[in-house]
């Protein structure tokens, strides 16, 4: 039920921190991974380390700005070419402007809705068209689409998780139940999963303090490792979860279950 042989499966944000577990857990599972990412040197990168990954699936990367519409369709119909007909998109892109409250601007809040939002709804619908009649759909969220970061957990004046970001994340939350209801009669399966506190090594590095918080808020007493959202991703695609949709599954420690 968790084989994935001959599945074709584009993964946007695929090169990223949480997106290149998912490609090699997806390859080692059988499945044809097509790893989309804006960042090249990134891309290179993710596509040395899944080819050379176990797996009888095939690698292949294309490039993707998700501000820009021509760029995702352009995506989604060279994705279909690459291998065959999509079985499977998992979304793992996001815009984060970093900015405190006080800072946020009109244009980058705007930019933070093409992306996260208008970006992932175009990704999506084109996605879906490309599978035909059947397929699973998996948008990556946030535990901050589903509840607020706590200012007192960002110590030393930290600015605390941007506010444009966990909008989009709550909206794309929404975006996956509308979409599973829509696609339902074509045996299209729409889930989303979001992480908990899944900070990159600079930052466990850099803010010791911070990553302490980080893990008292958890109820596992820790961090999330970087491919412990793949096994959640890549059993949404397969048939295990085939009578799963319209769900949206917290990888996160328990973050949000206190």
């Amino acid at each position: 039920m968790f084989a994935l042989d001959g599945r074709n499966v584009l993964v946007t944000g695929g090169a990223g921190y949480l997106g290149t577990p998912v490609c090699l857990l997806l390859k080692a599972q059988g499945a044809n991974v097509v790893i989309a990412d804006r960042d090249a040197e990134r891309l290179f990168a993710a596509k040395a380390e899944v080819e050379a990954a176990p797996g009888k699936g095939s690698v292949a990367t294309l490039p993707l700005d998700m501000a820009d519409e021509a760029s995702i369709l352009a995506c989604v119909e060279n994705a279909a070419a690459a291998f065959g007909p999509l079985s499977g998109l998992i979304a793992a892109t996001a815009f984060n402007s970093g900015k405190t409250f006080g800072e946020l601007d009109a244009a980058t809040f705007d930019l933070a809705n093409r992306i996260n939002l208008t970006g992932t709804f175009l990704l999506a619908r084109a996605a879906a068209d490309a599978m035909g009649s059947g397929g699973a759909i998996v948008l990556y969220s946030s535990m901050y689409g589903v509840v607020s970061p706590d200012p007192k957990k960002y110590p030393g004046g930290m600015a605390p998780n941007a506010i444009e970001y966990g909008v989009g994340k709550a909206g794309l939350n929404q975006m996956v139940r509308y979409m599973a209801g829509h696609y339902g009669p074509r045996n299209i399966r729409v889930n989303a999963l979001y992480p908990g506190p899944f900070p990159h090594a600079a930052v466990q590095q850099a803010h010791p303090d911070f990553i302490a918080n980080l893990e008292a808020g958890t109820m596992l007493g820790r961090i999330g490792r970087q491919h412990e959202t793949a096994g959640a991703a890549v059993f949404l695609i397969s048939d295990a979860a085939s009578y799963v949709t319209g769900q949206v599954l917290g990888v996160d420690g328990g973050w949000t279950a206190w």
